[in-house]
């Protein structure tokens, strides 16, 4: 039995896609070392994901999906012992909003202006990414989520899927965007489906579409990595941070909720931006609204000669 046949006879068919990505990265990163790897192998692992700055919560998603794969080699006998079934992370969530503390839109701005792909193949590609962060605010794991069928360039709209956390929705494409997104459509993502954007042996482009041709699903996604698979969520914090300092990297997901709350202060309907936002209720809509007082806060500490 391969993983993909235990995954759909023990998991939910809208979890199977994303533990199928923190799996697949989880191997590519260990490399040979995965399947006999140890609860020491699995901490460093950790480490490093928590070195690019990623969500707690993402953190247990990917120590959750790796469980499920030593799982996987336990149930078909590859390992006779889980190395990290009684490992828990104690990364403590903060859910209270720090609203004085989101960036200003001229830094939001300046990402999508000024940013420069490592490899120039992928501009356009990366663009869009950082375009549905800035302008749609969309987290990382709705991004990953779009298919080319969600994407309406005659009316310039795109459908987000909803999750467990935010409501599907339709949403309006700005006219910079559209172009982009043409252009990606129409020349640019053949070259990933083709494999034409990584150089790789025969033998390796012929597992690849085996995987694409298996899964029915990698060939449907709208933006695809340098293999053609779906483009992982968990690289959008990597590839938005590249050649910055560490007093510089931005979060995706504060990101999100700097375009919301910039929506708020410009005194838009709650309720509109609740429904652009996707939140199932207006109590997390208002809890991006900045008072007078946290404004004045926020301004004494930037001003402040000891800052």
């Amino acid at each position: 039995m391969i993983l993909q046949e235990y995954l759909q006879k023990e998991y939910s068919k809208t979890s199977i896609s994303g533990y199928e990505n923190m799996i697949n990265r989880y191997l590519m990163t260990l490399g040979e070392r995965a399947e006999k790897a140890s609860y020491t192998d699995v901490l460093d692992y950790i480490g490093l994901l928590r070195e690019q700055n990623l969500h707690p919560k993402s953190l247990r998603n990917n120590l959750f999906s790796i469980k499920i794969y030593y799982r996987y080699l336990v149930a078909t006998g590859k390992r006779n012992d889980h190395p990290c079934q009684y490992l828990y992370l104690k990364d403590q969530i903060n859910r209270a909003i720090q609203v004085e503390s989101l960036y200003p839109k001229e830094i939001l701005e300046e990402l999508y202006t000024n940013y420069k792909a490592k490899n120039p193949e992928n501009q356009n590609r990366d663009k869009i990414i950082i375009s549905l962060l800035v302008y749609q605010a969309l987290s990382v794991l709705e991004i990953s989520q779009i298919k080319v069928s969600n994407v309406n360039l005659e009316n310039g709209t795109i459908k987000i899927k909803g999750n467990s956390k935010n409501k599907g929705r339709t949403l309006s494409l700005k006219p910079n965007q559209i172009l982009l997104f043409h252009n990606y459509l129409k020349k640019v993502r053949k070259k990933y489906v083709s494999g034409k954007m990584r150089k790789e042996s025969h033998s390796t482009i012929k597992n690849r579409k085996i995987t694409i041709a298996r899964s029915g699903r990698e060939k449907d996604w709208f933006l695809l990595s340098e293999s053609g698979l779906q483009f992982w969520a968990g690289s959008i914090n990597r590839m938005i941070n590249r050649e910055k300092g560490k007093q510089n990297k931005l979060i995706p997901f504060k990101i999100r909720q700097s375009v919301i709350a910039h929506l708020l202060k410009e005194n838009n309907d709650i309720r509109i931006v609740q429904e652009f936002a996707g939140h199932r209720r207006t109590a997390s809509t208002e809890a991006y609204k900045q008072t007078g007082l946290e404004e004045l806060k926020s301004a004494i500490e930037r001003l402040h000669p000891l800052q």
